[in-house]
């Protein structure tokens, strides 16, 4: 007889809101959410509310609601939602919930959090996802999906049996729950694509707190964007990374073309409120991995020095 599966979504924000409330549907009577200050206690007292143009509207009453693991039993899944920055400290709160059977996924921007979580948590079942979004996180226990598309990839950038069937085991789950997951057998390629468009669109749009309109209508701004791909781009290559032939063409079209004029980051969002940025997980990781080889990132060390002078 099989057991209901514990699951905790760690940081209920945009991205793990989304992943909370479909995996709510079935699973809402073992659900833990983690959390923090007024949407603790928003969640405590409302629950989850996902207004999804993809996968609908719902409410989720989860099983637990905690800003630590007191209480909590070890969990079977444990999806990671958080910022970059809020990484180590969330770590050190999910150690408790996690034993050599639980499958962790982070679901985070940038290339490096599924290696960190491997450090962190080194007896855990650490895979590797990227997800493609567009939500934001409500002033309540809400959050919001505009748009016809929310999926996930999943994978394992380490190739060894047990972190191949632990990611086939998260992607079964969401799957059964009806949320688009898509297997990649090159995780690490995928992480880099999106990766390499966050480097340059969303950088530019924290910096001038823009739109990619506004990239499009600027000549230097159009070149930046270019030249903060293509130096992603060659850092990857360098890694080791098979990318697409065409990806800073694909990329470098899809701002300055494809993408809704209005279209901006939420890391302009958090600029312009005063909040803590992902600059470090986009610019700071590719001017690291270009020092390792030797690898003249000029662009990228231009907007990662002038991010520094505006934001924390």
């Amino acid at each position: 007889m099989e057991t209901t599966p514990k699951i905790c979504v760690a940081g209920v924000g945009a991205v793990g809101g989304v992943l909370a409330g479909v995996l709510g549907r079935d699973y809402a009577s073992s659900l833990t959410l983690i959390a923090r200050g007024a949407r603790l206690e928003a969640l405590r007292q409302s629950g989850l509310a996902l207004h999804s143009q993809f996968y609908g509207e719902r409410v989720v009453i989860p099983a637990h609601v905690s800003a630590d693991a007191a209480g909590l039993e070890k969990q079977d899944f444990i999806f990671v939602c958080v910022k970059n920055y809020s990484l180590d400290e969330i770590a050190e709160v999910l150690r408790p919930l996690a034993d050599e059977h639980t499958v962790v996924v982070p679901v985070m921007n940038g290339v490096e959090a599924g290696d960190r979580l491997r450090q962190k948590l080194p007896e855990s079942i650490v895979c590797d996802a990227v997800i493609y979004t567009n939500s934001a996180a409500g002033p309540d226990a809400s959050v919001i999906q505009t748009g016809a598309y929310t999926f996930v990839h999943l994978g394992s950038k380490l190739r060894d049996e047990r972190r191949l069937t632990g990611a086939r085991r998260a992607l079964d789950l969401l799957t059964g729950v009806g949320f688009d997951a898509r297997w990649a057998e090159d995780i690490e390629s995928e992480l880099w694509q999106k990766f390499i468009l966050n480097c340059a669109f969303n950088i530019i749009t924290a910096r001038y707190r823009n739109t990619s309109g506004d990239i499009r209508r600027d000549a230097a701004l159009a070149r930046d964007a270019r030249a903060l791909l293509t130096e992603a781009a060659e850092v990857a290559a360098a890694e080791g990374v098979a990318l697409p032939a065409d990806t800073v063409e694909q990329k470098y079209r899809f701002i300055t073309q494809t993408q809704a004029d209005t279209a901006t980051s939420s890391m302009r969002r958090d600029v312009e409120a005063g909040r803590p940025t992902e600059k470090d997980a986009f610019t700071g990781a590719v001017i690291r991995k270009a020092s390792l080889h030797g690898i003249p990132v000029p662009v990228t060390e231009r907007y990662h020095r002038e991010l520094e002078k505006t934001v924390s």
